[in-house]
């Protein structure tokens, strides 16, 4: 049997993390993914996520952020690879008094719909509509991130082994992990399995209120003659939904406009059986939303890609030790809003696995805010 200081179960941009902050600390870690890597059945693929220091949640997120921004930039040089590009997020809503300042830090400087028509003539808002700019904002590079932590986890002697699958976990002082490609032992274990994380917590007694959903992530045409590359990232809060979109940087010509809300799923390995009709008016709302706002853009989808979304009741991460055996600790609900913390929360669960006590962790992101049981 193989073991190691510790083992990281689940190769997405949180366990990538985690895994490069242990490697980068000279411990032996293992990082196992049940999947081929790449994959683009979890959360993590794709080629953009939106980034901000600016964060509506609580205070404690926009000093996650700040911490985050040159951890971020720590990695793109360790890796040699371009991660992040800046170029702002518009941020809009027609009920500004409330919504926008609300969704900020700080009282932001408002635009009205003619400001932004002018700064961005392709983009149209209605005439009672405001917005807000934030020039620090930009785009993460999401599949190359992930690609990044583990390359410099890699090159810091760390382990990787994908398509396999965890069967069980027998805790302990010594914590064991049955695979289907062998036995593994450590003294500590991070599980950041995404949103098959309820299936394999409630095996060891953690029971959380998780709920696995999917998002059609859907890009847009350009209509000939028309570039929208120089826009900004943008989020629009409106009555009834949320809509973000980031300009043509995946696919040539497509620009990713989709809706925040999600929809339910029974879990991650049925992710592919929906509500249809939901999904049939999530799309319309879409449809109409881009044919009214982006005008230049061809208002049916030129290609859906589904996500999955791992989430809490009140939309805040989790991150926290096992109730029982604190050398087995834990990271979810990050979908949605976690993939930009990424190198902070992986140095969270990094501290928090060897019993520190991780910088910013605080108690809204502890499990124990909600109501729990444990079976051991």
């Amino acid at each position: 049997m193989t073991s190691y200081d510790y083992i990281v179960v689940g190769a997405g941009v949180i366990g990538s993390s985690t895994a490069y902050a242990l490697a980068k600390q000279g411990k032996s870690t293992l990082l196992l993914e049940q999947f081929p890597i790449p994959h683009t059945r979890g959360s993590s693929h794709g080629g953009s996520r939106v980034t901000r220091k600016a964060f509506r949640l609580q205070e404690f997120h926009s000093q996650i952020m700040m911490k985050a921004y040159p951890m971020w930039e720590t990695l793109e040089k360790e890796a040699r690879v371009e991660l992040f590009k800046q170029v702002g997020m518009l941020s809009t809503t027609h009920s500004c008094h409330e919504g926008l300042i609300k969704y900020f830090t700080k009282q932001p400087k408002l635009l009205n719909s003619k400001d932004v028509s002018q700064m961005y003539p392709l983009m149209t808002l209605p005439e009672n509509e405001m917005a807000h700019l934030d020039e620090d904002a930009g785009i993460l590079y999401a599949s190359k991130c992930v690609m990044a932590f583990q390359k410099i986890f890699l090159s810091n002697g760390g382990v990787i082994k994908d398509n396999c699958k965890v069967r069980s976990i027998i805790p302990g002082d010594t914590v064991t992990v049955h695979t289907d490609d062998g036995d593994f032992q450590a003294k500590g274990l991070v599980l950041a399995c995404g949103p098959w994380s309820s299936e394999i917590l409630s095996n060891i007694g953690v029971f959380l209120p998780l709920k696995a959903r999917t998002v059609d992530v859907c890009y847009w045409k350009e209509k000939p003659g028309y570039d929208h590359s120089k826009l900004p990232a943008f989020v629009s809060l409106l009555e009834n939904c949320i809509i973000y979109g980031v300009p043509p940087s995946e696919y040539n010509g497509l620009m990713k406009i989709t809706l925040h809300d999600s929809v339910p799923c029974e879990s991650a390995d049925t992710r592919d059986i929906t509500d249809d009709e939901l999904v049939a008016r999530h799309l319309d709302k879409l449809k109409k939303y881009v044919a009214s706002t982006f005008p230049h853009l061809i208002p049916e989808p030129a290609i859906r890609e589904r996500c999955m979304y791992t989430i809490t009741p009140d939309t805040v991460s989790i991150i926290d030790s096992h109730p029982t055996y604190k050398n087995i600790v834990f990271g979810a609900g990050f979908s949605g809003q976690g993939f930009k913390f990424a190198p902070v929360a992986g140095s969270m669960l990094a501290d928090l696995v060897q019993n520190k006590t991780p910088d910013l962790l605080v108690d809204e992101m502890r499990a124990s805010r909600f109501v729990t049981k444990s079976k051991l």
